[in-house]
């Protein structure tokens, strides 16, 4: 099997359909394109999501945090703890652990969520450190499905994280080719987390479809939210936020910044576009109004004149980058 998510169909044969569907409490089974499963406790719901470290800079373990609280936020449910998995090779040293233990609970503060536990665990298994979390939160009531007819919106830039983590990573590299202050202002753009701010501005007058991007980036996040939804799209890429710092490391390493994996970007569909971008901007989230929900199955890309029709998510792009050390 190719490296990355588990393809569609891959998803659907062999995940999918092998699941008994029996628990009455349940009101959000696995399903493809939804990040979160659900169930209802008492008066309220609990909702529940994974992330991890596998496939992604070694040096940002807290992306495994920032996945599982996203996918929660777009359920519009309210995190409340995760629980941490760590396999960690034999040369790991202790003082490293430490380290990586703080990015994870500060990662999870920036949500509210408090580490509520887990298990760590030094193993032959692994080469590296891998981080699986599982987050858990609480909802009034989940997310409808996009309709026909909606405005897609983005909120946030695409493949800021990624580029950031690249100009940590390979600074050596980039530094014959970038100044100083640019590789300083790229990497300070993989501090930005506005995420639960544009949700709950977003949702105050009632949830919303949303779609936290994540692996393989916002061009996996559009097709995995119309699949979901059995929706057609209808997408300008121009309108894409994304920063030109990032245009810039991408090209450096002939990447796609539109298949790189996102952290901290959120794809809704909404009755109003441009009112939700204006009250976004008034809080200084950036977001744009990148196309339209439609009946059907077709999934347009438009660059300008030019039209195609956006292909089924593939290998995140950081897999390339890594490829090239």
């Amino acid at each position: 099997m190719r490296k990355g998510k588990l393809t569609q169909a891959a998803l659907a044969r062999s995940v999918l359909r092998t699941l008994e569907k029996q628990q009455e409490d349940v009101v959000q089974y696995p399903a493809y394109g939804c990040g979160y499963g659900a169930f209802r406790s008492g008066g309220q719901i609990t909702v529940t999501a994974c992330g991890s470290s596998a496939g992604f800079p070694k040096t940002a373990p807290e992306f495994s945090v920032h996945e599982a609280c996203g996918h929660l936020l777009a359920a519009c449910a309210e995190p409340v703890g995760v629980t941490l998995q760590l396999l960690l090779p034999e040369t790991y040293e202790e003082a490293e652990l430490k380290k990586q233990m703080k990015l994870l609970d500060e990662a999870a503060g920036i949500y509210g969520a408090a580490v509520l536990g887990g298990h760590t665990e030094v193993t032959d298994r692994v080469a590296g450190p891998l981080v699986s979390v599982t987050a858990f939160g609480k909802a009034e009531k989940l997310p409808p499905e996009a309709e026909p007819e909606q405005d897609l919106i983005l909120a946030g830039s695409v493949a800021s994280f990624a580029a950031a983590k690249l100009a940590e990573v390979r600074r050596t590299q980039l530094a014959g080719h970038f100044s100083e202050s640019f590789l300083h202002d790229v990497e300070e753009m993989g501090k930005e987390r506005m995420l639960p701010a544009a949700v709950r501005i977003l949702q105050k007058d009632g949830a919303l479809p949303m779609k936290a991007a994540g692996r393989g980036g916002i061009f996996a996040a559009l097709w995995e939210m119309a699949e979901h939804a059995h929706l057609g799209i209808d997408v300008e890429l121009k309108r894409i936020p994304i920063r030109q710092e990032t245009i810039e490391i991408c090209e450096y390493f002939s990447l796609n910044p539109y298949q790189l994996f996102c952290s901290d970007t959120l794809l809704a569909a909404v009755p109003d576009g441009a009112r939700a971008v204006r009250e976004l901007a008034g809080q200084n989230i950036p977001a744009a109004v990148i196309g339209r929900t439609m009946a059907g199955k077709e999934r347009i890309l438009r660059n300008g004149e030019e039209i195609r029709y956006l292909d089924k998510p593939q290998t995140d792009e950081w897999y390339r980058a890594e490829e090239q050390e």
